[in-house]
């Protein structure tokens, strides 16, 4: 099956409340590869290698990026 932005927002609906309890994540939401591939990003906080380790490259054939943002504060 070929990736899409509704096959992404599936599988955050699925891991979203799961992951977004993990240590140091920040944001989950789909996105784009630089080739313009659908993929989910992961925004962390910091860097910690036990959260990054649960996230495997890729989900039901949609790629996994991780991001460290940093602290995130509302405007």
């Amino acid at each position: 099956m070929e990736n899409s932005d509704e096959q992404a927002k599936m599988i955050i609906s699925r891991y979203g409340e799961i992951w977004m309890g993990l240590d140091s994540v920040t944001s989950i939401g789909v996105g784009k590869t630089d080739e313009g591939k659908t993929t989910i990003i992961i925004s962390l906080e910091k860097d910690i290698p036990a959260t990054r380790d649960v996230f495997p490259a890729e989900i039901e054939g949609v790629p996994v990026q991780i991001r460290i943002s940093g602290t995130t504060k509302p405007l």
